[in-house]
């Protein structure tokens, strides 16, 4: 009987304790799907979920070999919530990076660290470097920070920060980036 009492509230204990959503080491599989795109999309997809209202300039980035496409609000039919800008890079045909820039209204309501939080509730406590908060599990990369915008302050060129958030496939740009 004796031996049986501490078995039993050794169970006891580990049945009411709770244990965390994963172990601290371990990274949280990342979602691969971000405002209704899915990493490796082609581009006939990402065109029917935002019909495009005048062509998508684009251009190709040297380091990785991606085609960036470059997607203002006014660009498509249906844009993205509060997103200013949105940047698709595909490489080989498929969607490899979504980056939104959100609207100066956006940014002051959501800042970048206020975005940082949100996510940490679903993906943990993230790395940071500088302002720049990112999460990744080996094969997605999910990173929030502030992007610089041209913009035309007092008669002259200027720049302004905005939230941006971008979801791209792991290992695509040298380290570094």
């Amino acid at each position: 009987m004796r031996a049986r009492l501490p078995a039993a509230i050794l169970v006891s204990l580990l049945a009411s304790a709770r244990a965390p959503a994963q172990d601290a080491d371990e990274p949280v599989s990342m979602q691969r799907t971000f405002v209704n795109l899915s990493l490796g999309d082609t581009l006939e997809q990402i065109q029917m979920i935002y019909p495009p209202a005048q062509e998508w300039p684009s251009f190709v980035e040297p380091r990785a070999h991606v085609k960036r496409y470059r997607v203002e609000r006014t660009f498509t039919k249906y844009p993205a919530p509060h997103t200013d800008t949105m940047w698709l890079g595909l490489k080989r045909g498929r969607l490899v990076e979504v980056q939104l820039i959100y609207t100066a209204a956006y940014t002051r309501t959501k800042s970048v660290d206020a975005l940082a939080s949100d996510l940490a509730l679903t993906y943990g406590e993230p790395r940071s470097n500088g302002g720049k908060f990112w999460w990744s599990d080996g094969k997605t990369v999910l990173r929030v920070f502030y992007a610089e915008v041209p913009v035309l302050k007092d008669g002259g060129a200027g720049v302004e920060l905005r939230t941006s958030i971008q979801l791209l496939q792991a290992g695509l740009f040298p380290k570094g980036d």
